[in-house]
């Protein structure tokens, strides 16, 4: 194969991924409170989910376009799991209107036309709106969609050769070796064109032309099933952790329509013909694989519709990162809301987990120096389901001893959100400033003792937490007069002066919140009333 080949291959595949970055950037610019409460209005159930991706496939006439739109709202955090599931595998029902738009009406529509305008009319909106987050991300987005378009198209150009000479390889009999053929061909095509709805129309046109039997024609459209399942990896490959659980759950849905299809290849064509007969006496071949590929993705759909409280739990296991198996949960459950005892245990071992999430990631910042390595706002996920839980446990009476807890729980929960904002702060001291005051050791021992808390015991739990603020407090200030008075001297460069107080700002915060904590949450981690219930308390299972 010449490299004339291989470039249309390499360019379409990479405009491909252009545009689903493109796309999911777009899509956190534009996306406001409107457009995801669409979204979540369209999906909002797996039926509504399901229908919404059979009308919009069947409308764009490509479940590649639906995919790819699919996974990019799940990276920009507008879909959740089970809701894009289901839009998928809705998608995989209705790209089934090509093969009757093929059967009845011998066109289809080509999508891929549209790409230059969208690209060119994205890119205007781009420049028109430049000022305007929400209209520039969404003229970001429709570039996306134009490139991902242009992508296929150049796919399928490279590959008309392809195309043209693959009704050749398929044989003329029904042996099992010419059947696996003809599922490997519509794998193949559908892989190398990245359009299930090309493979699909080629086979029904070679099906009505007579080049081969309904039994292989039947295999090639399983095969193009299997084969779509590549849009969804090749996505993947740039997308976020739960846009590859989508594309897995994309994955195992197709396959499970493939493997129900082979199993039931004879009663499925059987039902087909009496069917299509049913409404049309005359009707073709191309009717009655258009009649199959529907009822085997129909079957597909059902079954997953069985398995899909399994499914998604599966798949909510897969590709967890560190950020988001910290955001969950390990110690609250719905059930403990209604045994305050218990409840008020799960909460404050939860603090507990957070505090040491939070107090790990300012001690690396702090002595690695990684200011910036890590975006903000990895605790907010826990910090947002811990104040769901003590709303479900304020919805009914609480004793006296857990109303009294709550608002020093929450008071620490918020704490902690604000350690991770002031952690973001430290860095390496400028040069020159960690010889112009001799109090920075000072400052640093003071956020030790203040992370690893005071250790005693809740009588003399406030006192000694005010001791170690007032110590933070007193180096502060003792660096700050340093090195002020090192830059009036010429000792300490102007341009450094801020930055050095920012650190040591960043540090005495950092050690003040961590105090703070320790004296919001100390009370609780043994107090009587819910020391008794810890034994009867164990990790919600993962």
């Amino acid at each position: 194969m010449s490299l004339g080949v291989f470039a249309p291959l390499l360019g379409g595949i990479g405009l491909f991924l252009l545009g689903m970055w493109l796309m999911t950037e777009g899509l956190k610019l534009a996306a406001g409170g409107a457009l995801q409460a669409v979204l979540e209005s369209w999906t909002r159930s797996a039926p509504r989910g399901f229908l919404a991706g059979v009308l919009i496939t069947a409308l764009l006439q490509s479940s590649s376009a639906v995919t790819v739109a699919t996974l990019g709202f799940v990276n920009a955090g507008l879909l959740n799991l089970a809701q894009a599931v289901w839009l998928i595998i809705g998608a995989n029902v209705g790209t089934t209107m090509t093969g009757w738009l093929v059967a009845l009406v011998g066109v289809k529509i080509d999508v891929g036309a549209l790409a230059l305008p969208l690209i060119g009319f994205g890119m205007l909106g781009r420049l028109a709106f430049r000022g305007r987050s929400r209209l520039y991300g969404a003229g970001q987005a429709m570039a996306g969609f134009g490139a991902f378009f242009l992508g296929v198209g150049v796919l399928q150009s490279g590959f008309s050769d392809l195309l043209n000479d693959v009704g050749h390889l398929v044989p003329s009999d029904a042996t099992l070796v010419s059947l696996l053929v003809a599922l490997a061909v519509g794998v193949v095509v559908t892989v190398l064109t990245q359009s299930s709805s090309a493979a699909i129309a080629l086979t029904l046109t070679a099906a009505a032309s007579g080049e081969i039997p309904l039994a292989i024609a039947a295999m090639a459209v399983i095969g193009t099933n299997i084969g779509t399942t590549s849009t969804a990896i090749l996505a993947a490959l740039s997308a976020t952790p739960a846009a590859r659980r989508v594309a897995v759950g994309h994955v195992i849905f197709n396959a499970v329509a493939a493997v129900s299809a082979l199993a039931l290849l004879s009663p499925l064509l059987w039902l087909s013909t009496w069917l299509t007969a049913g409404f049309n006496p005359e009707a073709e071949t191309p009717a009655i694989l258009a009649m199959f590929h529907t009822l085997f993705n129909l079957l597909g759909a059902l079954i997953m519709a069985l398995m899909g409280g399994r499914l998604i739990a599966f798949l909510q296991r897969r590709f967890v990162t560190a950020e988001e198996d910290l955001a969950k949960p390990r110690y609250l459950d719905s059930t403990l809301a209604s045994v305050p005892a218990l409840a008020l245990r799960g909460l404050v071992l939860e603090v507990e987990r957070m505090r040491e999430a939070a107090f790990e990631m300012v001690a690396h910042r702090w002595r690695v120096g990684l200011s910036g390595a890590a975006a903000e706002g990895q605790l907010l996920p826990l910090g947002r389901e811990i104040r769901n839980f003590v709303g479900e446990m304020s919805a009914g009476p609480l004793p006296d001893a857990v109303t009294e807890a709550l608002p020093d729980v929450i008071r620490a929960v918020q704490h902690l959100e604000e350690i991770e904002r002031a952690s973001l702060r430290l860095r390496a001291p400028p040069a020159g400033a960690e010889t112009a005051s001799a109090s920075w050791g000072e400052l640093r021992q003071a956020l030790a003792d203040s992370l690893e808390g005071p250790g005693v015991a809740f009588p003399h739990l406030e006192p000694a937490c005010a001791r170690l603020i007032e110590t933070t407090e007193r180096a502060y200030q003792q660096v700050k007069t340093d090195l002020l008075q090192a830059t009036a001297r010429g000792a300490l460069p102007v341009g450094q002066l801020d930055s050095a107080l920012e650190l040591a700002d960043a540090l005495r915060r950092c050690a003040e919140l961590a105090a703070k904590t320790h004296r919001r949450l100390g009370p609780w981690e043994g107090h009587p009333d819910t020391a008794h219930a810890e034994a009867q308390l164990q990790p919600v299972a993962e």
